[in-house]
């Protein structure tokens, strides 16, 4: 393991980068440049070595606020830091302008003018909100040109958004579950814990970073998140390494890779001079032979009257939006008055509101839920050893349209990552694609190290009635096929994959590095080997099981244990004799059933792990 980092060796590390790091110096030609100009100043501050400000770097993201575009918002935290602890450092002109930009900026949906950009998904607003508490703060007597409102005007009115947001945050968990999305939270926190004037704010900011913190230490694995995900895109599941929460794992526990794109999360725990709670650190370190961990995130927009968030009330519409359940039948009359009749936003919802009249007037059923964005109520297994991590939402959302969410996932160190998914198109950057989301949400449910995956895609889906499983064999130090089983060795840990479908290997695609790595893609595709086990049909089953030398032995002896390990039966009703469990029946509408014995996979406690038991919120 490696050691962990000081602030002040992770900022000067960052700056190395900038010269030497192809992903760093791809990132310091866009919006996030920024922050690595932070990073000097701040070393500069602290009387180390440091470099020359770049003023280009800086402007490129300035200009993305002044054109208004989308993640404008993302920048704002290190022009806030600038203006508060470096201005002294810049010429008085580069002060103005920062100035100028932020007081000239469009901070919510409610102001004049024309939206290009996506303010209301559950890491935007926190964004949005404290960006406009901040400048609020610095300017309160200053008029912002968007609506002619005073900057005192501007701090109360983010203080209402950011406060309820925070509120939800707190009682429900987070949507986006075990996302890269989590840094954006925690850079808007940051501002808010150190630079807010009010004490309530300034309270819940830090609760909801240690929360934040505390998932990373919970369901991750070596310094990179062990399998499920909220949203997720091709190059995090591909190159785990460059998801933002790496570089986090290595300053405060020692694990993770800080050698990845320009982290601006990282970077503002950092300058912050952040501490971890020792609680937090000592569960990440924690190395049990195994770690369990149950938790709930999110409530379903059915149930969101009893925890207290009335659908019928506006107030409570940005609840239903940052779960990107945008066109639920209860939500969308409110949805309709939030975004002006041009944006493109309102088609959208107008199709849905047509829809639901039609078939109530016909007498038709119709889903009531029926966003592929949507990210609703998560129930997440962790099984976590010292060799591997396996995790699943738990039945989430089977059967419907699906967009970033991934069910599961296994991952045995680095970039031996296993999973499934139902491809959402033929190539590498749409949301969802061949490799990251999934078109139609299976039926997923984890018990321990097995993992079982159900699959039903409509008739509908007529070009894509197919699904396979990602499983880059050149990340693997030995790769097996016996029995209808593949088989995979990463150090002292094992896995074990079939399809009940007969599967084939697909040649790689070099796509698919283009994509991830971009202009260092040949590099990585000389070592590529299939990575694409595939099984066409729209009805299948996947099992997984993980192992290792410690639970199992030797790989050998692990394959061997999968001789009798017979898969039968169909997507409504199946049986699996698993070499660790026993036997386990399971169905696309029946219970989970091991030896007899139902296991529970829904409703679980807010958390429920060795370290952590608390029950998920309840009204009072």
């Amino acid at each position: 393991m490696s050691q962990k980092m000081s602030s002040n060796e992770y900022l000067l590390h960052v700056l190395n980068s900038g010269h030497k790091n192809p992903f760093v110096k791809k990132t310091l030609k866009d919006f996030h440049a920024a922050y690595y100009e932070v990073v000097k100043l701040e070393l500069k501050l602290r009387g180390l070595e440091s470099e020359d400000f770049c003023y280009e770097h800086l402007s490129h993201t300035l200009n993305r606020l002044k054109n208004r575009q989308d993640m404008a918002e993302f920048g704002i935290p290190s022009l806030v830091r600038i203006l508060k602890e470096y201005r002294h450092m810049l010429p008085s002109e580069i002060i103005s302008e920062i100035e100028e930009t932020l007081t000239g900026f469009r901070y919510w949906l409610d102001e004049p003018g024309e939206i290009h950009a996506c303010y209301f998904s559950e890491n935007h607003q926190p964004l949005y909100h404290s960006g406009e508490y901040l400048a609020g703060s610095l300017f309160p007597d200053t008029t912002f040109p968007s609506n002619g409102k005073s900057g005192e005007w501007h701090k109360q009115h983010a203080y209402t958004y950011l406060n309820r947001w925070m509120d939800w945050r707190i009682k429900f968990g987070f949507s986006e579950w075990c996302t890269n999305y989590y840094a954006e939270d925690m850079i808007a926190l940051l501002g808010i814990y150190y630079y807010a004037e009010d004490v309530i704010l300034k309270k819940k900011a830090g609760k909801l970073i240690n929360t934040l913190l505390l998932e990373i230490a919970l369901n991750s694995f070596r310094g990179q998140w062990i399998g499920t995900h909220g949203r997720t895109y091709t190059h995090y599941v591909v190159e785990p390494a460059f998801d933002s929460i790496s570089p986090i794992c290595r300053m405060y526990w020692g694990e993770g890779n800080i050698d990845g794109d320009l982290a601006d999360c990282a970077i503002m725990l950092a300058v912050y001079q952040y501490e971890c709670p020792e609680e937090i650190v000592k569960i990440a370190l924690d190395k049990p032979s195994v770690m369990i961990n149950k938790e709930r995130m999110g409530i379903n927009t059915a149930d969101a009257r009893y925890y207290g968030i009335d659908p019928a009330d506006f107030d409570n519409i940005m609840f239903f939006w940052g779960n990107q359940t945008f066109d639920a039948k209860e939500v969308i009359e409110n949805s309709t008055r939030v975004i002006k009749p041009s944006n493109w936003m309102n088609e959208r919802i107008n199709a849905y509101k047509e829809k639901y009249k039609l078939c109530d007037m016909a007498g038709i059923p119709y889903d009531p839920d029926p966003d592929f964005t949507a990210l609703t109520q998560a129930d997440i297994y962790t099984y976590r050893t010292p060799d591997y991590g396996l995790s699943c939402a738990q039945d989430y959302r089977k059967g419907k349209q699906g967009y970033q969410q991934m069910p599961w996932g296994a991952t045995l160190g680095g970039r031996a990552v296993v999973f499934t998914n139902h491809p959402g198109s033929q190539e590498f950057e749409d949301r969802p694609n061949l490799i990251a989301g999934n078109w139609i949400l299976p039926r997923a449910a984890q018990h321990e190290n097995v993992l079982l995956c159900i699959y039903r895609i409509p008739a509908d889906c007529i070009r894509m009635l197919e699904t396979h499983a990602y499983f880059p064999q050149h990340e693997f130090d030995e790769v097996a096929e016996q029995w209808g089983w593949i088989f995979g060795k990463k150090e002292s840990a094992y896995i074990a994959l079939r399809s009940l479908v007969p599967a084939h290997w697909k040649e790689p695609d070099p796509a698919l590095y283009k994509a991830v790595y971009k202009e260092e893609w040949e590099s990585y595709w000389n070592n590529a080997r299939p990575y694409f086990y595939h099984a066409n049909g729209h009805a299948n089953i996947w099992i997984t099981e993980l192992g290792s030398q410690a639970q199992n032995g030797s790989f050998s002896d692990f394959i061997n244990q999968f001789e009798n390990a017979a898969l039968t039966g169909d997507t409504f009703h199946f049986t699996y004799h698993s070499p660790s469990q026993g036997t386990i029946t399971f169905g696309w509408n029946l219970p989970l059933m091991i030896n007899g014995k139902e296991i529970i996979i829904n409703n679980y406690d807010r958390y429920d792990n060795p370290y952590l038991k608390e029950a998920f919120y309840q009204p009072r």
